[in-house]
């Protein structure tokens, strides 16, 4: 017998509550054998102990080719601050054919035993299909509440017309006898989505001083400020297709600008709908806009203010499946006046499963760089190099990684202990 679930839950459509009771007698769990093997696949938070505690009717195990039951866990970002959380159920083994794919919500600004919740409760109905194969069934009852059972309604009410806000404030200071450090920052943003379009706004400050005491010399201090404010218009056209509108304003004392501002109408085309990013992505965005830089030091291009045109294009793809996780993102950009000046930049990870308990790990970025027209023309002194207080011109920029681990011995992972 074949059983093949799909459920979608949305908080913007009408709530069903279904509340699900397993009450599993002692004598059901006389043979080990009878429980379903589990391996859960967490891209997310997915509070594994609480879990653990809350469904003790499965066999956790640490290896996917072992278990019945493959469960991949990822979220993504919805509008007002909320998160999509997706739970795809796989059967394995005798389990083979059973699938399920669960969608729901996690609210903003809820605690995290709200989430756990939630996310316990979903874990149980993606289960059923699999425990109606087992020898528990008859030891499963469950309930439908109809009275919170409602119709959807044709139109959503929101008092806040789809908008969330967001703020930010931090301070920090350290100190010690030889040094001392003080950092200040603030952010705030703002956005509304819907189905349709997305416009967001988001600013933040930053203010970082430090000061060094060197025995029989002055003090030496380092200062870092910068402001930056971002603005963003997506336009929803097809299931596959996006266009938009970007801005940014901002000044940088390490970036050597007292005014770097853009403006720059954008597209992009998904292969894949999106409706799948949760697990699979391949974008490509074009951006192309004027930009205007007011320099505090007069530049390697001995400029003190300039207009440019740039445009760039930037690849995602991304696949993360019970086999491993694999994404790409890269980029590339140009400055129109002079082909010369571009930067390239790829950015591989891969994380797969390669056999029964061995996993590989490879990632980084590399970036040839050679776009950094905002490089001040005067000496860096050994202080300003040392501090990181201005930045200074290069070539490229590199950053890898690569492990191997492998696990073995038992595959049993019920076991909670939270000691320490």
């Amino acid at each position: 017998m074949s059983v093949s679930i799909t459920k979608k839950y949305s908080l913007h459509n009408g709530v069903v509550l279904v509340v699900l009771l397993f009450i599993l007698a002692s004598s059901g769990f006389a043979q080990s054998n009878s429980k379903p093997r589990i391996f859960l696949d967490c891209q997310m938070n997915c509070h594994t102990i609480y879990v653990k505690q809350e469904i003790q009717f499965v066999d956790y195990v640490r290896d996917r080719q072992v278990a019945d039951i493959y469960v991949l866990a990822t979220n993504q970002r919805a509008s007002a601050g909320a998160r999509e959380v997706q739970l795809v159920f796989n059967g394995q083994h005798e389990y083979e054919g059973i699938t399920d794919t669960l969608v729901f919500y996690y609210e903003a600004n809820v605690s995290d035993t709200d989430d756990r919740t939630k996310l316990v409760k979903k874990l149980k109905e993606g289960l059923l299909p699999y425990l109606m194969r087992t020898d528990m069934k008859s030891e499963i009852t469950y309930q439908v509440n109809v009275d919170n059972m409602t119709q959807p309604d044709d139109e959503i009410h929101d008092p806040w017309n789809f908008w969330s806000f967001n703020v930010g404030l931090n301070f920090n200071y350290d100190a010690e006898e030889s040094n001392n450090e003080i950092d200040l920052g603030g952010r705030f943003s703002a956005q509304r989505v819907t189905e349709d379009e997305k416009l967001l706004f988001f600013t933040r400050y930053s203010y970082e001083k430090a000061t060094f005491k060197i025995p029989d010399s002055d003090d030496i201090v380092s200062v870092l400020e910068s402001y930056f404010f971002f603005t963003e218009y997506v336009k929803s056209l097809t299931d596959h297709w996006s266009i938009g509108l970007r801005a940014d304003l901002g000044s940088s004392t390490f970036g050597n600008t007292d005014i770097d501002g853009a403006i720059n109408p954008a597209l992009e085309y998904n292969i894949y709908p999106y409706s799948e990013a949760s697990t699979k992505r391949f974008s490509f965005l074009y951006i192309i806009g004027p930009e205007y830089r007011d320099y505090t030091e007069e530049t390697i291009f001995d400029k003190l203010t300039e207009t440019l045109f740039r445009h760039e294009v930037r690849m995602e793809f991304e696949q993360i499946q019970k086999w491993g996780d694999v994404s790409v993102n890269g980029r590339f950009r140009q400055y129109l006046h002079n082909p010369k000046l571009y930067s390239v930049q790829i950015n591989p990870n891969i994380e797969l499963n390669l056999v029964k308990g061995l996993r590989l790990d490879i990632g980084g970025y590399i970036e040839y760089v050679g776009d950094r027209i905002n490089i001040a023309k005067s000496d860096n002194t050994v202080e300003e190099i040392l501090l990181q207080i201005k930045q200074l011109d290069t070539s490229y920029s590199l950053y890898s990684y690569i492990g191997i681990n492998y696990r073995f011995g038992t595959q049993q992972n019920n076991i909670v202990n939270p000691r320490f």
